[in-house]
């Protein structure tokens, strides 16, 4: 029997809806679905493959209310950022997919129970394509680049990126591949329980650094900007996710200030944002 494995990227049910992607263990495309808005034909799609694994772009439960899941601080530590799984009582509109997401584990639990660590045969995992993209290729890319470092890394990998149509179908093929190798014992993982996250590399790095593929000079006020050094040691975002603003003079990453101060929401203390008071801040903030 040849092997498969499966990629879920997961967007709104009654939107975008989902990109499946199968790959072979020659790591050939089998199948590919965009814009999957129905979980019985998501269940009968998974029940023909029949792949050792499926991988899911998306957390599967809320965390504990006051909490951080474990398995993102790990990541954020390491300098792989990601949206915060908030507690259900503070999920917003914009976490509507997440819990979509918890509608697909929940749609293949009768076939692919939950991923808890060890061996991923037979089980649904949480992916983040963005941890799988940084893991394999030792560093964070620039944002701007996201989309052409995550198709180069398929290429690299064997997988034929150009018959995927779109980023979505990217991700989910990025969540495939993280399955195969894991398929073959190549894997780790962050969390533990029902809070595990695969992750296609046997050990992760204690910090990961930005460090584009192809650094290009920056143009201001005419002159030449040479890029950051990878090596150049800034200040953390102050809304404590761990992260590293883009700019040498920024105090938060791009979007994480209303992390601190929400443009709407219920009203929050107001305090000073100093790095002796992140961990204040950073219970006091808005989950995004």
């Amino acid at each position: 029997m040849m092997t498969v494995a499966v990629g879920i990227d997961v967007g709104l049910l009654d939107g975008k809806g989902l990109d499946l992607v199968a790959l072979d263990g020659s790591r050939q495309i089998r199948h590919a679905v965009p814009h999957l808005r129905d979980l019985n034909e998501l269940i009968r799609i998974v029940e023909t493959l029949a792949p050792e694994v499926v991988c899911i772009d998306s957390p599967s439960q809320w965390a504990e209310p006051g909490t951080r899941r474990p398995a993102e601080l790990d990541l954020a530590r390491r300098g792989i950022n990601l949206y915060a799984t908030p507690s259900a009582d503070r999920a917003r509109p914009f976490h509507r997919w997440m819990h979509d997401g918890f509608s697909v584990y929940a749609a293949l639990a009768h076939m692919y129970p939950r991923y808890t660590g060890g061996d991923v045969r037979g089980k649904a995992a949480e992916y983040f394509p963005h941890a799988s993209v940084v893991a394999l290729n030792g560093r964070i890319g620039e944002f701007a680049e996201k989309s052409p470092i995550r198709r180069q890394l398929l290429a690299e990998q064997g997988v034929d990126e150009r018959a995927l149509t779109g980023a979505d179908q990217v991700d989910a093929a990025l969540g495939a591949l993280t399955g195969l190798i894991a398929l073959v014992g190549r894997h780790s993982w962050v969390g533990e329980g029902t809070d595990a996250m695969l992750l296609p590399v046997p050990e992760l790095s204690a910090q990961y650094l930005r460090a584009p593929a192809a650094p290009a000079a920056r143009s201001v006020g005419g002159a030449a900007r040479p890029p950051f050094p990878a090596d150049e040691k800034r200040a953390p975002c102050l809304c404590g996710c761990g992260g590293t603003p883009a700019g040498r003079q920024s105090r938060f990453m791009r979007g994480h200030d209303h992390r601190v101060k929400p443009r709407d929401g219920p009203k929050m203390e107001r305090i000073a944002v100093t790095p002796d008071n992140l961990c204040k801040a950073a219970c006091l903030m808005q989950t995004r």
